[in-house]
């Protein structure tokens, strides 16, 4: 699936305990989206392509995922240098071009590349079943794990429901345009889509109550941390300190 489309591989990250991964993860992500100043970002971004070669991830798949998150920046990049106020580099008629939006759009560009970098290197070299494992380790909320394991279990069933409405849309002759037609279509539509994943959850929770599911993902299997664990475990820790320094 797509959500685990990077776990399989033999890099040094994929055998690297989960939990690991996870606690690496949180604090390099929270500095990198809090951090205003452009050398950590740069110095973070640096960290997630090392981290991505080392994973062996410079495929055509990692650049389709960047690619969808510089899609959504392209509008940020067209709106934000010429809404935020401060000394004109550029002037287009009426329209200003300042230096501190252009600033501004090249820091959450490169927050946001570094952040995706970070996610598809660290949780996504593991399963989702491993992950769902390693929270469940660190504490987290058994509640929340199970709502994220089963979001991820049932999610493509969703997409195939979608995808099965749609073309039975398309052979009754449907086409999409801008009247009041498409809309109301498209409303129906959603609230079908919602009423078949209600239904489905229904029987897939009565499926799971007759085999005996009490709400908790048991742990049948435990990790142990091994010594490539922990030298990553410092790596990473060492990586951290430098963002906070500079």
């Amino acid at each position: 699936m797509l959500l685990d489309a990077f776990s399989t591989g033999n890099s040094p990250l994929h055998t690297l305990d989960p939990r690991v991964k996870l606690l690496a993860y949180l604090p390099v992500t929270i500095l990198t989206a809090l951090s205003d100043d452009l050398r950590q970002a740069s110095v973070a971004l640096a960290g997630g392509i090392v981290l991505a070669g080392i994973a062996g991830f410079y495929t055509r798949l990692l650049l389709k995922r960047l690619a969808v998150v510089n899609v959504f920046l392209i509008f940020l990049w067209l709106t934000l240098p010429f809404s935020v106020s401060g000394e004109p580099l550029w002037h287009i008629g009426t329209l200003a071009l300042s230096k501190n939006g252009v600033s501004l759009c090249l820091l959450i560009t490169i927050k946001a590349n570094a952040i995706a970098l970070f996610t598809v290197s660290l949780p996504g070299t593991s399963t989702i079943a491993s992950l769902s494992h390693a929270m469940l380790h660190l504490r987290v909320p058994k509640k929340l794990v199970t709502m994220f394991y089963f979001f991820y279990r049932y999610i493509g069933v969703i997409a195939n429901e979608y995808e099965n409405m749609l073309r039975m849309l398309h052979a009754r002759g449907f086409r999409p345009d801008t009247s009041m037609h498409t809309v109301r279509i498209y409303a129906y539509f959603t609230g079908m889509l919602f009423i078949k994943s209600y239904e489905r959850s229904e029987r897939v929770y009565n499926a799971l109550l007759m085999r005996g599911f009490n709400g908790q993902i048991p742990l049948l299997a435990h990790f142990t941390l091994r010594r490539q664990d922990l030298v990553f475990t410092w790596c990473m820790g060492g990586f951290v300190l430098i963002i906070t320094l500079l």
